[in-house]
């Protein structure tokens, strides 16, 4: 179990205000991968863990008054609410019972209450939702998991993907750069694996073409689609790529291959045993293609699941792999990409990127259709959407969802910049 976390001062002496604003004002965006941050001074969390939503589920309050004194005004987040429930929507097939597209569904936990809890249509609060890219986060989080498990491996951030003894598959490699890609490139999209931007079929976790195949594909030893066999550019360089983004969601489908090889289960099976099961995450499926073969879990993005059980994986980021006394990952882990602005899948805010006026420990998954999960732990506070939402409209969604969840917030805070809110 992770030490306890220091307790929340009521009050800040001026000296002590003026030091902690000093430090907000650092550029802490410009941490090195490397670095982890220290959160021993952070403000303590709830204690509280949702049962599953079988055994009751998370708690929840509708009550003005108790709302605000959690920190949070219940008008001004319904403004959020009723936003979000208003945006359209665009059609997008799985092929799962349960999932339609049309569904849309924001829920908000601040010190584990659900505070706000909104569903556009009638079963949406039953449905289940297309993660999309947060499987990267997943795969992420499993790494740490399967790092922590496997002590003996030394499997760490700076471990080589092509490694014969969780990549034998890989072998021999199709590039010879391909041997000096780390876990951490891929974590950081700067392998050189074909990015999404490159040929069509790679452009999403999993591909629908009757002649494409998961794992051939991956390694770049499929004869029909040989765009994967070449990097794109050196691993480590992605500023040299001219085409567009360097995003690859088949560098992230070669952590599936990992997963099976180390545990000897399918990624699907290891994610549910190491991870979502031991959090009471219910219900859980895939969007499945031909070409997978018996893989089920692409670690690109391929997984779908109930709003609130979404929900549970954001609070186990913001609990930092502590699940009710329960080590899933290693906190450290999980700081490394929290603590950095490298991580597209895990993108903090120690810039200022989401916001100046917004804590500099905010984080946010991210996932096509607009499916996120937004963590806050100075305020102990969180965010999840999901949908089928048009990417056109992802610059306005993430402007005023952000605008109206702090304008909700009466709990003091000190922004990126500097500033303390609601410090009167």
């Amino acid at each position: 179990m992770s030490p306890a976390l220091a307790p929340r001062p009521a009050l800040l002496s001026p000296a002590i205000l003026l030091l902690f604003l000093l430090f907000a004002c650092e550029p802490q965006g410009m941490l090195h991968p490397d670095q982890v941050p220290d959160r021993s001074g952070a403000a303590a969390l709830s204690t509280y863990f949702p049962p599953p939503e079988s055994n009751g589920g998370w708690r929840k309050t509708t009550d003005p008054s108790r709302i605000r004194q959690l920190g949070i005004d219940r008008d001004r987040l319904n403004s959020l609410g009723q936003y979000l429930m208003s945006l359209p929507y665009e059609n997008y097939s799985t092929g799962v019972s349960g999932y339609k597209a049309s569904n849309k569904a924001a829920i908000v936990v601040k010190n584990g209450w659900i505070v706000g809890e909104y569903y556009n249509q009638s079963g949406a609060d039953r449905a289940l939702y297309y993660t999309a890219s947060n499987g990267k986060t997943f795969a992420m989080l499993l790494a740490g998991h399967l790092s922590q498990t496997y002590p003996g491996l030394g499997i760490g951030p700076s471990s080589k993907l092509y490694d014969r003894r969780w990549l034998p598959e890989g072998f021999p490699v199709t590039d010879s750069r391909k041997s000096a890609i780390t876990l951490d490139q891929v974590f950081r999209h700067a392998s050189g694996i074909v990015p999404e931007v490159h040929h069509q079929i790679a452009s999403g976790a999993v591909q629908t073409e009757s002649d494409w195949n998961f794992a051939p594909f991956t390694v770049g030893k499929d004869a029909q689609w040989p765009q994967s066999a070449r990097l794109a550019y050196d691993p480590g360089q992605p500023a040299t790529y001219t085409k567009g983004s360097p995003y690859s969601s088949v560098a992230f489908n070669h952590l599936s291959l990992v997963f099976r090889n180390v545990t000897g289960k399918e990624a699907s099976v290891y994610l549910d045993q190491a991870i979502l099961s031991r959090i009471g995450v219910g219900r859980t499926a895939y969007k499945l293609t031909s070409g997978m073969g018996d893989t089920r879990f692409a670690a690109a993005g391929n997984a779908l699941m109930g709003a609130r059980d979404f929900m549970r994986v954001g609070y186990l980021m913001l609990h930092e792999g502590d699940w009710n006394g329960r080590r899933i990952f290693p906190a450290a882990w999980l700081r490394r990409f929290t603590g950095s602005t490298a991580y597209t899948n895990i993108r903090s805010n120690r810039d200022c990127r989401w916001g100046a006026k917004f804590p500099a420990d905010l984080y946010r998954t991210t996932g096509s259709g607009q499916n996120w999960v937004l963590v806050v732990p100075s305020l102990d506070l969180l965010l999840t959407f999901n949908g089928r939402t048009p990417a056109s409209k992802r610059a306005e969604i993430d402007r005023v969802s952000l605008e109206r969840l702090f304008a909700a917030v009466t709990e003091r805070y000190v922004a990126c910049d500097g500033t303390v809110v609601n410090g009167g």
